[in-house]
């Protein structure tokens, strides 16, 4: 089979947004369309490059719609099953439970107990309600959950699929879309907006579905109290989430096993990378992003970049 190598110029790898929207497209193709899919990331411009039996962006947008089109009216995730996540209760994400309640869940939803389980709830971290922890990834505000997590970015690219097009070349930000607080360009100051309006969001839904797409790839585990998320690493002010780009391409098992990888652990709390091992890893350059909170809201925050420093 034949593999095209496209680069994506709206995936651009120093952003947290295009970083994880570039990791879901990866997992979408090669794990639901079962294609073989490889990924890395260009020297010049930093934006990523897919490699697939796809020979035009307009392919793998097609491949993603089929996607799209795949997911049953009860169901969510193009593997998770119907009904999971489960929806919210009053005040509570429902995957906020305790050990024995999370075991049952694994139990009701087997589907998702294999691939998205692992990498949204753990019963390794605790809080002291005794209730198991959820990915770093989610910054639930208001009534935000786990499944609105997914819901609505899969909503807004289910009834507009030319925007899966968009997410790949050019990005269309929408008034209304939170980007799920991956995007920091979310916010509209008063010069973004038409009519001078600030704090109104805006993001690109297709993006953000896969970036959604991609947490399989990255883990959760604990130490018993505190959370652990791939990419997720801990520092005095709080935690920083932190990246590789990298120039061979990549399948989905190698690039799990780089993001997980020792070295990309800062060495201090600035933060800072040793960049020693990087020749041998292939990789091009580390970037790093925070959680930064909205005045006169009340939750993490929206992920935004944050500078990194390189031994």
């Amino acid at each position: 089979m034949t593999t095209f190598s496209i680069e994506l110029p709206a995936l651009d790898g120093r952003t947290p947004l295009g970083f994880l929207a570039a990791l879901g497209l990866l997992r979408v193709c090669a794990d639901v369309c079962r294609m073989p899919t490889a990924l890395s990331f260009s020297d010049s411009t930093a934006c990523a490059i897919l490699h697939s039996p796809c020979e035009t962006a307009e392919e793998i947008a097609e491949a993603l719609r089929g996607v799209i089109e795949s997911i049953p009216e009860s169901a969510i995730l193009p593997d998770g099953g119907a009904g999971f996540p489960p929806p919210s209760g009053v005040g509570k994400d429902p995957l906020r439970r305790s050990r024995e309640e999370f075991h049952q869940l694994a139990t009701n939803h087997p589907e998702a107990a294999e691939t998205w389980l692992p990498s949204l709830v753990t019963d390794l971290a605790l809080d002291k309600q005794e209730r198991c922890a959820i990915t770093l990834f989610t910054a639930p505000s208001g009534k935000q959950t786990l499944q609105t997590f997914f819901a609505k970015p899969l909503e807004a690219v289910r009834g507009r699929p030319e925007r899966l097009l968009e997410a790949l070349v050019g990005w269309r930000r929408v008034e209304g879309v939170t980007g799920e607080y991956l995007d920091h360009r979310v916010l509209r100051s008063n010069s973004d907006d038409p009519e001078g309006r600030a704090g109104r969001e805006s993001g690109v839904p297709g993006a953000t579905w896969l970036a959604t797409m991609a947490l399989p790839l990255l883990r959760i585990t604990g130490d018993g109290q505190r959370v652990r998320t791939t990419l997720w690493h801990r520092r005095r002010s709080g935690p920083v989430m932190l990246w590789p780009l990298w120039r061979p391409a990549l399948n989905t098992l190698a690039v799990r096993c780089l993001l997980e990888h020792p070295v990309f652990a800062p060495v201090d709390h600035v933060p800072t990378v040793s960049s020693t091992h990087w020749p041998a890893l292939g990789v091009i350059n580390v970037y790093g992003a925070e959680r930064q909170r909205i005045p006169g809201r009340t939750f993490d925050g929206v992920l935004s970049p944050l500078p990194v420093k390189l031994l």
